[in-house]
């Protein structure tokens, strides 16, 4: 059974790097050290002290002491040191305060006033709070000088906070302390910030209190913007993935189910911003603090939270944090039965109603199915479809389980033409076999439930791609973004129609709606960089897709992109060595090879060029997937005849980059075939 949570007094030490961003973006090695040196330092002093360190938060940590003269001469060793080269510009608070023990969360307001204490100094202080100072009135060789009298969050009265002013210690100027924003000088500020704050909780509570009305979608064919740095909205959120605290593991599919279910909810309130799920989910694990997640993210608020099952025992906790200090809004915990799920998602909204003082809009929860079982076989499914074209087949076996136990699953039917899209894009079906797949589940899921959102998107995508029915695509891919405007793989979609109805302008402006709920996806970065490139900016294409580059240094997909750059125009020896890095972290899948031997042809290197392309067709995949890429290897080895037979064989086979035809530059050296305009003016392009 999960241990109870345990409350007790405990010195509180928070600590963290000033200006750690800027010296990341400046010189990302040496900032690198200088976090590793706080952190040697830290355990080092902190050890010594008897003091624990819960917890790393990016460039900050927490400390926890049962001592507060242990507490400040940990402190004064761990400034004292980073002073000396290479120094390390450290803040440090410390209080005395109550704390809650859960598992692995520790809570409470006197973590808080720690950490906002901490906010208040400059690089080498360290500030207490008066009621440090009276455990240290009998140790001299501390001595604390008083620096007024502050107001913080949900601390009634005005709390005097002193700096310690030992030699080698920096004591804040008035002026310095007056710049820190966590500074709350007046209840007149106070107020507005908390009227700041309310503006979005409602839609919060609304949203959290509809969990299962929406799906997630990412429709991806393997290719994604850099960071946004536009002024965080006052009304944003993202939902981090729920951590697996169970004691066997294996159940963070549920974990990362219960937080999309959250995030897709949160999604359908118009006025709120909500971070996309691959951007949300890529911090899993990370150790940066909430104030760089909220910079990344460009959001105001993040939920997070964990599950522990053991047996049918289910444990969820979750917690709202405000990223413009990294203070915790509301916590919460609930112990329940592992069937009883929908009631958590349920009282999880109740909570942030009260806990948080808004008015809760009136709605009922319409969960997604009423079937555990269904439920859970369904997150499984869903889980897998998060890892792309490697989880598809499981993720049909998984959503095929959940719709015998309920065979009414809308998002059930809706998964599965989701996995055929995937397997469809990723070859691992031929198209004509899986793209109907995933039209026929599409159906299915809006017969029942007209109003999903995922299912629209998702008809439209077969629409586009495989059926080549414009206007269809069009409504379907339009009518899923008036049901959900956050909808990234709708609006990614949209954007390919228009720019394979020639217009790349307003391609690349839709595509950046995409970019801009999910600006860390790789997919929507990928092709906005494409159409970047296609419009003739190969400026920024190669910008965007050097930034993915360094962000995912292990995909393939970055490498491409940079490589297709290069080859429209005309540096084939560059183009080659991209394709070949991507080849080698594709692990040699067929599309990466056809797009070397492409560029190696052209590049002179027509003998290892054909030596590829030999192989390709001995490849029984290959040939029975009818790859589009395959033509310009042909073309450029000389081989036109084989080339515009290749291409025929894609159209009849409806392969989904056919839709490139008339606006890629890759086919210019063909368009004045005529075999190959015959070809385009058979794909009825839309104007």
């Amino acid at each position: 059974m999960p241990m109870p949570p345990t409350r007790r007094l405990a010195a509180i030490m928070f600590a963290d790097i000033a200006g750690y961003t800027a010296m990341m973006q400046a010189n990302e090695a040496d900032g690198m050290m200088r976090l590793k040196r706080f952190r040697t330092v830290l355990d080092d002093c902190v050890s010594r002290h008897h003091g624990r360190v819960l917890q790393h938060y990016g460039d900050g940590s927490l400390v926890l002491f049962d001592s507060a003269v242990e507490a400040v001469a940990s402190a004064k060793e761990i400034q004292l040191a980073l002073l000396h080269e290479p120094q390390v510009p450290l803040r440090i608070g410390i209080h005395i305060g109550d704390i809650v023990t859960e598992e692995d969360y520790i809570y409470g307001d006197g973590v808080n006033l720690a950490s906002r204490v901490e906010s208040l100094g400059v690089p080498g202080s360290i500030l207490i709070t008066e009621r440090v100072i009276h455990d240290l009135r009998n140790h001299p060789q501390f001595d604390p000088v008083s620096l007024g009298k502050f107001e913080f969050k949900n601390v009634s009265d005005p709390m005097e906070v002193y700096a310690l002013a030992d030699t080698g210690l920096i004591v804040p100027r008035q002026n310095e302390l007056a710049e820190r924003p966590k500074v709350r000088p007046s209840r007149q500020q106070s107020r507005r910030a908390s009227r700041s704050m309310r503006a979005w909780l409602p839609w919060v509570a609304l949203a959290v209190a509809v969990l299962s009305l929406a799906g997630w979608f990412v429709l991806s064919r393997g290719k994604s913007g850099p960071v946004s740095l536009a002024p965080i909205p006052e009304r944003s959120i993202a939902v981090l993935p729920f951590r697996d605290l169970s004691p066997e593991g294996g159940q963070q599919y549920f974990g990362d189910g219960i937080a999309e279910d959250i995030l897709n909810a949160l999604a359908q309130a118009r006025e709120l911003k909500v971070a996309g799920r691959t951007s949300s989910f890529s911090f899993r694990g990370s150790e940066s603090s909430m104030q760089e997640i909220g910079r990344q993210l460009g959001v105001s608020v993040v939920l997070e939270g964990s599950i522990r099952r053991v047996g049918e025992q289910l444990r969820v906790t979750a917690q709202l944090v405000n990223t413009a200090d990294g203070y915790q809004l509301w916590s919460q915990r609930y112990d329940r039965q592992a069937d009883d799920v929908f009631a958590i998602q349920d009282e999880i909204a109740q909570a942030v109603a009260e806990n948080l003082k808004v008015i809760l809009l009136q709605g009922s929860i319409r969960p997604i199915t009423s079937n555990q079982e269904a439920y859970d076989w369904f997150l499984r499914g869903r889980h897998m479809l998060s890892q792309r074209s490697d989880g598809a087949k499981s993720a049909v076996e998984f959503f095929e389980r959940a719709l015998e136990f309920d065979p009414s699953f809308a998002m059930a039917y809706a998964g599965l033409g989701h996995a055929y899209l995937w397997l469809g894009w990723s070859n691992s079906l031929p198209s004509n076999e899986a793209f109907p797949q995933a039209r026929t589940y599409a159906r299915e899921a809006l017969q029942r439930d007209s109003t999903l959102a995922y299912a629209h998107a998702i008809l439209g995508s077969v629409h586009l791609w495989y059926d080549w029915d414009w206007p269809a695509a069009r409504q379907a891919l339009e009518k899923a973004v008036s049901l959900n405007p956050s909808e990234g793989g709708a609006q990614l979609d949209l954007g390919w129609y228009y720019a394979i109805a020639g217009d790349l302008n307003h391609a690349i402006l839709q595509i950046e709606k995409a970019v801009s709920i999910d600006p860390l996806n790789l997919e929507y970065n990928i092709d906005l960089a494409e159409m970047h490139r296609m419009s003739g900016d190969y400026q920024k294409a190669r910008e965007i897709g050097t930034a993915m580059q360094k962000l995912y240094p292990d995909n393939s997909e970055a490498y491409w992109a940079l490589g297709l750059v290069d080859y429209v125009q005309g540096d084939y020896t560059k183009a080659a060595a991209h394709f070949r890095e991507s080849v080698r972290l594709s692990k040699e899948e067929s599309w990466a090879v056809m797009h070397l031997a492409m560029a190696q042809a052209k590049a002179g290197q027509k003998s290892q060029a054909r030596q590829l392309v030999e192989g390709l067709e001995a490849d029984t995949s290959v040939i029975n997937a009818a790859f589009v890429e395959m033509a310009p290897a042909y073309w450029n080895l000389g081989y036109h005849d084989k080339a515009l037979a290749w291409l025929e064989r894609s159209y009849q086979q409806h392969a989904n980059w056919m839709v490139s035809l008339r606006m890629d530059p890759v086919w210019d050296e063909m368009r004045n075939d005529a075999r190959f305009q015959s070809l385009v003016d058979k794909m009825q392009f839309p104007e």
